[in-house]
């Protein structure tokens, strides 16, 4: 077992997010929700140096149908840490192109959104908790300007 989950979901107050909230809750799963219209707060929490030290994701799940993934990923790619973490894009459906498209974009996975959240969470905690190793990021990672601009300093090409 790799661990505990801790997901940060990006998306919009619907009725189906409140499912996926719940199913969460009934696995154990530890979560936090940012509405995809929070440019400000995404905006802050993304930046280098400044995501919320108090909740870690393990993963990063974004709703297709509620956000732009392109723009989010964007983000993501620039910050020395987060960026590690695995990103899955749902969306209605699985469609070839939109298959497609959240694989350009460098999503980990498409998830198509099952027609029950709570039957789906028990197979999809067992495979990421049992089945796949997850990088391990702490805080002080996060947070740390030294992590920055260490980590800057040994990535760039000599």
């Amino acid at each position: 077992m790799t661990g505990p989950l801790s997901i940060l979901i990006i998306g919009s107050d619907t009725q189906e997010q409140q499912s996926l909230e719940h199913a969460f809750r009934s696995h154990g799963v530890s979560y936090r929700h940012f509405f995809s219209n929070e440019d400000a707060t995404l905006r802050a929490y993304f930046q280098k140096g400044l995501a919320d030290a108090m909740f870690v994701p393990t993963l990063i799940m974004l709703d297709q149908d509620a956000c732009q993934p392109e723009s989010i990923l964007a983000l993501l790619k620039h910050h020395p840490v987060l960026r590690r973490i695995p990103v899955i894009i749902f969306g209605q459906g699985d469609d070839p192109e939109r298959v497609k498209q959240a694989y350009q974009l460098g999503a980990t996975c498409y998830m198509p959104k099952p027609s029950d959240w709570n039957t789906a969470m028990a197979p999809f905690c067992s495979y990421w908790k049992k089945r796949v190793a997850l990088p391990a990021i702490k805080a002080e990672d996060i947070i740390s300007p030294q992590s920055f601009s260490n980590r800057n300093n040994r990535q760039q090409p000599h």
